[in-house]
């Protein structure tokens, strides 16, 4: 069972993609700001960590380079309803696997995530 770390910090928004990807079959943790994600990442061993961007304290392209430095292997993607990552600072692109516009189409972030799993040769769901 691939296994899927969200990060927001607005908690509806944790809340439905909880629910949507534990539907579909993946383990899902979840951290409520970037601090948050890091102390998870020494037990629990992500596939994906979805981060949204515009977070309190670290932001998610921050957390994002923390996570290829400490989980090398996970996908990496990032998730926001704003489109400017250009006051970010650094390189987005060797630090995200993936963007995702909210709001979503929930049948196109699960063919998403799944696809991300599958072109990195993770396990599936159910594998």
């Amino acid at each position: 069972m691939a296994r899927i770390l969200i990060v927001d910090d607005e908690v509806h928004v944790i809340g439905a993609l909880r629910r949507l990807l534990r539907r579909e079959g993946f383990s899902i943790e979840v951290a409520l700001h970037g601090e948050e994600a890091l102390e998870k990442l020494a037990t629990f061993h992500p596939d994906v960590v979805i981060s949204d961007f515009r977070m309190r304290g670290m932001n998610g392209l921050e957390l994002l380079g923390h996570v290829l430095r400490l989980a090398p292997t996970a996908v990496r993607v990032l998730i926001s309803g704003h489109a400017d990552l250009s006051s970010s600072g650094g390189q987005p692109g060797s630090v995200i696997s993936h963007f995702i516009s909210k709001p979503w189409d929930d049948e196109r972030l699960v063919a998403d995530v799944r696809a991300l799993l599958g072109s990195q040769g993770s396990a599936t769901p159910g594998a």
